[in-house]
C-alpha cells in the first residue's frame, strides 16, 4: 500500500502491469472525479517513477486512510468491458499473474502505448461498404445436421455445456461452424472463432469471407497498430460481429457475445509462453460461461484433456464420422527405415518407397506434401535397429544426452545414469541420432528430381508479412508441384489437388523429454494425412520412421484417435499426468548459475513446508481430492538459453486446485536474489 500525507474521500483500487502481488489504493483529487470509471487508465506515481495502471473497483470514502493522489484519468470510456475486465481477474487468478499483467496481455499495443487513428476510423466510417457474392450451400451430412442440431439447443440454454466437435479430417467441421454462426447473427448476437496460426486464418479468411462478408473482421499479430485500433472499434461498436483470429483474439470486445469456436482444438499455439502463461481453451471456456455463450471445440485429434472431459460429462461430445461426399480416408504406408538398405543410410531423407510415389505424382501433375517434423533437437540416444530411446522409468519421458560428461539424464525428475553401451532392448550397439532440417530436405529433393518445382513453408521462410499467403496460393494455384514443411502444413490447409504426403521422419517428436511426446506425434501425423485425397482423388500417405511398433506411428497409419487414447491413459494416471491430473511448472532463470541452482532449492524447500498437508506420498489416498507432489529441481532441456540458466520445479496435483495463489505467496515470502527471476506456468504444454 503507498503512503502519503495528504486524506481525499474517494479512493481507487488499481492494477498495475507488474509482477506484484495485490492492488494498489490511491485518492482521487476533486477535480478527476468526474470520469472515475471500472476499466480506464490511471497515471499513477508508483515506486519513484510514474507508472500507467488500470482502474478496477472504487471504494467509499475513509478520513482515516491516507494515499497518494493519482496524476491523471487517461480515458473517456473505459479500454476493457466490465466482462473482459472479469475475465483478465480470473487469468490472473488461475495462472498467478498480476492482474494488471492480464489487463495488458488482453489489450493491443495501440491503447498500452497511446498510438491511436482516430482520423482513420472517421474516414473509414463514411466508405462505402463492399458487397459480396454469398457461396452456396452444401448439403449437410446426417452427422453434420445432429451437431447443428445440438449446438442450436445450446443457444436456448441458460449456461449451455461446452461442446466438442470430433470429426475426422475432411469431415466438414467448417461447415457446421458456418451454420452456427449464422445462426448467431439471426439472434443479433456475435461470434469469435480462433484457429491457432496466422497462416490458416488467412486460408479460413477466404471460406468465412464468403458467407459472412462485411460482417468479419480479422484480428492478429501482423496487423499494425492504424489496422488493430480500426478493427477493435468495428468490433466494439457492433459493425463487425464475426471474429477470426489465433489465441489473443479471445479478448476481442465484441458486445453481446453468443458463440466461441476454437478450431484444432488440440494444437500447442493456443497456450501463451510467456507471463501470463494463458490457454486460449481455458480462457474461452470462462468466458464463455461468464457471457451465458456457447463453446465448441472442433478436432480430428482432440487433446486428452478435452476428451476427458468429454467421457466425465463436463463437455458434450458429438461425432462426425465421414468425410464429405463419402470420399475414403487416406491409406497410410509405414516405411521401416530400419530395413530400408544402404542407398536410405547414405543419404537419409527418402526411402526408396517414398521416392518411387513422389515421382509418379510429378508425371501425374498432382501435389505432393513432405513434413519434417523440426520440434525436437539431436540430444538424445536413439538405436537405428529396433528405434528404442532409453527413459526414465520414473516419468516415463525420454533421457537428454549430455555430452560433456557423458551421461543421460531426465529434466522432469534430476536422475542420472550413464550412457549405455549397448540397446537396453535388442542389445545393438546405441548411436547418436543427428537431425537435419527443411533445406536439407528442399536441397536433397531438389537433387533426386530436378525438374520439380519446390516451395517451402517454414518459420524461416515466412518472416515477412503476407508471405505465408504467397507461398500456399502459389502451391494452390499449381505454381509449385512439391511443398516442403515444418509442423504448419498440417493443421487444416484443404489442397484438394494434393494426393500424396510423405513424413520425412516420425520419430522426432517421440524423442523429445516430454510426457506428451506420444500424443503429439500421434496428432501430428494423423492431420498430416488428413491433407491427402480432400478432392475428387483418392489420397496416399508414406511415414518414414524407426519405430513401426510405436504406438502413435500404428494408430495413426487407421486414423484410430479413440484407440491410442485408449491405450494413453492409463500411463497418465500411472504417472499422475493430465488430463486425470494437473501439472504447475515454476521456472527460475538467472544469468549466475549458481544463484539460480540455490535458489530453486529454497523454493522447492518453501514449497514442501506449504503443501505438507496434502503431500500424502507418491499417490492420492482413495477419495483424496486435495493432493500435490513436489518434484525437482532440476535443470531444464535447454538449460541455458539466451545466457540464462534454467532450472524447474514441477507440482503435480489433484485436478480442479487452484494452487498459482499459493505458489505465489511462497515466492513472496522468500528474499529472492534481484538476479534471479521466477516464472509460474500453470498447465504447461512444454518443459524445452
Amino acid at each position: 500500500m503507498s503512503q502519503t500525507t495528504e486524506v481525499t474521500k474517494l479512493l481507487i483500487d488499481i492494477a498495475v502491469p507488474l509482477p506484484v502481488t495485490g492492488l494498489f489504493t490511491y485518492a482521487v483529487p476533486a477535480e478527476l472525479e468526474p470520469k472515475i470509471k471500472r476499466g480506464v487508465r490511471v497515471s499513477i506515481p508508483f515506486r519513484n517513477r510514474e507508472l500507467i495502471g488500470y482502474l478496477v473497483d472504487r471504494k467509499e470514502a475513509a478520513d482515516d486512510i491516507s494515499c497518494k493522489d493519482i496524476k491523471d484519468i487517461l480515458d473517456d470510456e473505459p479500454v476493457l468491458s466490465g466482462k473482459v475486465l472479469e475475465l483478465t481477474k480470473w487469468i490472473s487468478e488461475y495462472y498467478g499473474s498480476s492482474w494488471g499483467e492480464a489487463i495488458e496481455n488482453a489489450l493491443p499495443r495501440w491503447v498500452k502505448y497511446g498510438k491511436k487513428a482516430e482520423r482513420a476510423l472517421q474516414k473509414e466510417s463514411i466508405a462505402e461498404v463492399v458487397d459480396w457474392e454469398k457461396k452456396e450451400d452444401f448439403n449437410l451430412t446426417d452427422d453434420q445436421k445432429r451437431a447443428l442440431e445440438a449446438i442450436r439447443s445450446g443457444f436456448l440454454e441458460e449456461n449451455p455445456k461446452p461442446i466438442l466437435l470430433y470429426g475426422i479430417t475432411g469431415s466438414g467441421k467448417s461447415e457446421v461452424y458456418i451454420r452456427a454462426i449464422r445462426d448467431i447473427l439471426k439472434q443479433n448476437q456475435s461470434a469469435i472463432c480462433l484457429v491457432p496460426e496466422i497462416a490458416l486464418t488467412e486460408q479460413i479468411k477466404r471460406f468465412f469471407h464468403d458467407h459472412f462478408g462485411d460482417e468479419l473482421e480479422i484480428l492478429h499479430s501482423k496487423l499494425n497498430d492504424t489496422e488493430r485500433f480500426l478493427a477493435w472499434k468495428r468490433l466494439e461498436s457492433g459493425r463487425k460481429r464475426v471474429v477470426l483470429g489465433p489465441r489473443s483474439a479471445i479478448f476481442a470486445p465484441v458486445p453481446n457475445l453468443g458463440l466461441i469456436i476454437i478450431d484444432e482444438e488440440h494444437e500447442n499455439s493456443y497456450k501463451q509462453e510467456t507471463n501470463p502463461r494463458y490457454h486460449a481453451r481455458e480462457v474461452a471456456q470462462f468466458r464463455a460461461q461468464n457471457e451465458n455463450a456457447v463453446m465448441v471445440l472442433g478436432s480430428a485429434t482432440p487433446s486428452l484433456e478435452t476428451m476427458y472431459k468429454a467421457e466425465t460429462g463436463e463437455i458434450v461430445r458429438l461425432d462426425l464420422t465421414s468425410r464429405i461426399e463419402d470420399r475414403p480416408l487416406p491409406e497410410v504406408h509405414i516405411v521401416d527405415l530400419k530395413n530400408s538398405g544402404p542407398a536410405f543410410r547414405k543419404k537419409g531423407i527418402l526411402s526408396f518407397p517414398l521416392a518411387t510415389e513422389i515421382e509418379k505424382n510429378l508425371k501425374a501433375k498432382e501435389g505432393t506434401l513432405l513434413l519434417l517434423n523440426r520440434r525436437g533437437f539431436s540430444t538424445h540416444i536413439h538405436c537405428p535397429k529396433c528405434g528404442y530411446v532409453e527413459q526414465c522409468d520414473s516419468c516415463q519421458v525420454s533421457l537428454t544426452f549430455h555430452q560433456e560428461d557423458n551421461s543421460l539424464l531426465c529434466h522432469y525428475c534430476n536422475a542420472e545414469k550413464p550412457v549405455p553401451v549397448i540397446c537396453g532392448q535388442c542389445k545393438s550397439p546405441m548411436l547418436k541420432f543427428a537431425g537435419f532440417g527443411t533445406e536439407k530436405v528442399e536441397s536433397e529433393v531438389a537433387k533426386q528430381f530436378p525438374t520439380a518445382r519446390i516451395s517451402r513453408l517454414d518459420a524461416d521462410s515466412v518472416r515477412r508479412k503476407g508471405s505465408h499467403e504467397k507461398i500456399l496460393k502459389g502451391f494452390r494455384e499449381g505454381n509449385s508441384d512439391i511443398l516442403i514443411g515444418t509442423q504448419m502444413i498440417a493443421k487444416g490447409f484443404d489442397f484438394p489437388h494434393v494426393t500424396l504426403v510423405g513424413v520425412i521422419l516420425a520419430d522426432v517428436g517421440l524423442m523429445l523429454p516430454d510426457f506428451r511426446s506420444a500424443e503429439r506425434t500421434f496428432q501430428l501425423l494423423t492431420q498430416v494425412a488428413g491433407r491427402a485425397g480432400r478432392g475428387s482423388q483418392p489420397g496416399r500417405v508414406y511415414v518414414q520412421t524407426f519405430s513401426p511398433d510405436h504406438p502413435s506411428v500404428k494408430f495413426s497409419k487407421n486414423h484410430d484417435y479413440l484407440n491410442f487414447y485408449k491405450q494413453e491413459l492409463p500411463e497418465r494416471h500411472l504417472f499422475h499426468y493430465p488430463p486425470a491430473y494437473q501439472l504447475m511448472n515454476i521456472i527460475v532463470r538467472s544469468r549466475e548459475e549458481k544463484k539460480v541452482y540455490l535458489f530453486s532449492r529454497e523454493l522447492r524447500d518453501q514449497l514442501r513446508k506449504e503443501f505438507q498437508g496434502i503431500m500424502s506420498g507418491d499417490n492420492p489416498a482413495p477419495g483424496q481430492s486435495e493432493w500435490a507432489q513436489i518434484v525437482g529441481p532440476s535443470p531444464l532441456p535447454f538449460y541455458k538459453l539466451r545466457g540464462h540458466f534454467r532450472w524447474h520445479i514441477m507440482i503435480k496435483f489433484a485436478r480442479g486446485m487452484k494452487l498459482a495463489g499459493r505458489v505465489s505467496q511462497c515466492l513472496a515470502s522468500l528474499r529472492k536474489p534481484a538476479a534471479v527471476q521466477v516464472a509460474i506456468d500453470v498447465d504447461p504444454l512444454s518443459i524445452l
